[in-house]
């Protein structure tokens, strides 16, 4: 052999041997633990897709033990009720509320497209000052009684709240009827009524309906619908 084929095959030998030290590098690193950052980053990634999976669950839960994610509305008025002491009442909602089959689908559905708060809670100027109230059927902790919490000046600082308990079941259904003169039944007698505020429109589904009204200085009801 030749002196410079000599080198060559040393030259070829040195790069093929060098190549496999390189790969057999490469390969132990692969093997190796993650460095202290990359630690850091999945275990960040771990806490905030367990975050997200724990926050959804919770969302998942609440919807299932109410019917629907509590609106705005609801909070600000479930606030004014927890604010009095003693006070045990809380917005009725889907779930304890007792529809009959159907009503829900054909009643409910369709305008809580338009308002998120029906058939719970209707908001207007219900005794007619141009301050915003606020009606809601309510329920307390043990859910078998009802009534309708009629609350003044809801975003004033000390807000009246006014107790209706005539005929407020549990399948009632609020919505504000704008003012206007209205015609209806108090007794056996026919009575025309021009309303000084918005009026609380109280509804069961195809059995009877009835407005609540301010008529200067309390609230009065006039049968609508029987």
């Amino acid at each position: 052999m030749t002196k410079n084929k000599f080198i060559s095959l040393q030259i070829i030998t040195m790069r093929l041997l060098f190549l496999f030290i390189t790969l057999f590098l490469i390969s132990c690193g692969q093997k190796t633990s993650k460095k202290p950052e990359d630690l850091s980053k999945n275990d960040t990634l771990k806490t905030l897709t367990d975050t997200i999976h724990s926050t959804g669950e919770k969302a998942i839960a609440m919807t299932e033990s109410t019917g629907q994610p509590p609106t705005q509305l609801e909070i600000q008025v479930n606030g004014l009720l927890s604010a009095n002491p003693g006070n045990k009442w809380h917005v009725l909602n889907d779930n304890e509320a007792r529809w009959i089959s159907g009503q829900f689908d054909y009643f409910i559905a369709p305008k809580r497209k338009e308002n998120p708060d029906y058939p719970y809670i209707a908001k207007g100027d219900f005794n007619g000052d141009g301050k915003i109230d606020i009606a809601a059927v309510v329920t307390d902790t043990l859910k078998r009684n009802y009534q309708l919490a009629i609350i003044l000046n809801a975003d004033e600082k000390n807000p009246e709240i006014i107790s209706w308990k005539e005929d407020i079941g549990e399948d009632a259904a609020i919505s504000n009827l704008p003012k206007t003169e209205i015609e209806g039944m108090v007794g056996d007698k026919t009575r025309k009524i021009k309303m000084k505020g918005d009026g609380i429109n109280v509804e069961y589904f195809e059995t009877a309906s009835f407005v609540i009204y301010w008529n200067g200085s309390v609230f009065k009801r006039l049968q609508t619908g029987d």
